[in-house]
């Protein structure tokens, strides 16, 4: 959900961005813009008809993207909302696969006592993995 939302602002000129984002808040998870979402597959396709009516014209690929992507963003609208935050929500995992792949890019390779060393790190700042 993050990604769609990230892809959508590429197409936007920086000065159109904030005003995007306000118009995406109704639409999208709560964690992914900080709004609350649609209630339900039918207001938020009424919702987006009316960020398409805005942009379509400035920002097609931007409308396009989220056309394309619709299918899999409304069986979202299905789960609970506490839910919806830890789908959308993957920074946390991110930063640790990020973590992983600047060391193993830096050394070649993954030796035991530097994956110790980041698990340390991840569990001080409560990134935690299974």
């Amino acid at each position: 959900m993050v990604r769609l939302i990230r892809a959508t602002l590429r197409f936007a000129d920086r000065q159109d961005r904030e005003a995007m984002v306000r118009d995406l808040k109704p639409v999208s998870p709560p964690q992914a813009c900080g709004a609350p979402t649609a209630p339900h597959a039918a207001a938020a396709e009424a919702r987006f008809a009316d960020f398409a009516e805005r942009w379509a014209d400035k920002y097609p690929a931007a409308v396009r993207c989220w056309r394309t992507a619709w299918t899999e963003f409304i069986p979202f609208l299905d789960y609970d909302v506490e839910i919806r935050k830890v789908i959308c929500t993957t920074s946390a995992i991110e930063s640790i696969n990020a973590r992983y792949r600047r060391a193993v890019r830096a050394r070649g390779r993954l030796p035991q006592r530097l994956r110790h060393h980041l698990r340390r790190q991840n569990h001080r700042r409560g990134l935690t993995t299974a």
